[in-house]
């Protein structure tokens, strides 16, 4: 039979109690860093939708009912998933529409795409449905929600408030 290491009688309490709150504090970072990288997987699987969706040219193959067929096929396949409403597939289109190519914005100095797949589906959603048609000012607010940790709803205020506009919309 093999030895402990520690054997439990000469093992101080304090020291202990320490070690469990952090192992405690390491596994709530490893489900922050796990959400953070399924939220990331989950927008760069929307972006690809969306561009399969504008490449291929589906929108123009079957119409308007395009959104509401490719829907329902998915649920079928997904029941479960709510991912693929006809509102979520469009707004799919419209975020590879806001951002078609990778690696496209040198202006920032980093990778735009890295970016824009760090934020919130929701409050990518919110960017996208003030922002249409401009990405500069799209990714003026993907920044400013990254660098200041916005909630949803302190996005939502500065997108009605014209953030981008009042700050003379330019990104340095």
């Amino acid at each position: 039979m093999k030895k402990d290491v520690f054997p439990i009688d000469q093992i101080n309490e304090k020291d202990y109690h320490e070690w469990v709150k952090e192992v405690g504090d390491r596994f709530r970072k490893s489900q922050v860093r796990a959400a953070t990288k399924v939220n990331e997987e989950s927008l760069r699987f929307n972006w690809s939708v969306g561009r399969d969706i504008v490449l291929k040219g589906f929108t123009n193959t079957y119409g308007s009912g395009f959104f509401a067929k490719f829907s329902k096929d998915m649920k079928k396949q997904f029941p479960e998933i709510k991912s693929f409403s006809v509102t979520n597939l469009h707004y799919m289109k419209w975020y590879y529409e806001l951002y078609p190519a990778e690696n496209n914005l040198p202006q920032l100095g980093v990778d735009s795409m890295e970016l824009i797949f760090r934020i919130p589906w929701g409050q990518n959603k919110l960017i996208i449905d003030k922002c249409k048609n401009n990405q500069e000012k799209a990714l003026f607010y993907v920044r400013k929600t990254l660098e200041n940790n916005w909630s949803r709803a302190v996005l939502q205020n500065f997108l009605e408030t014209n953030l981008y506009e009042r700050q003379g919309q330019a990104i340095t």
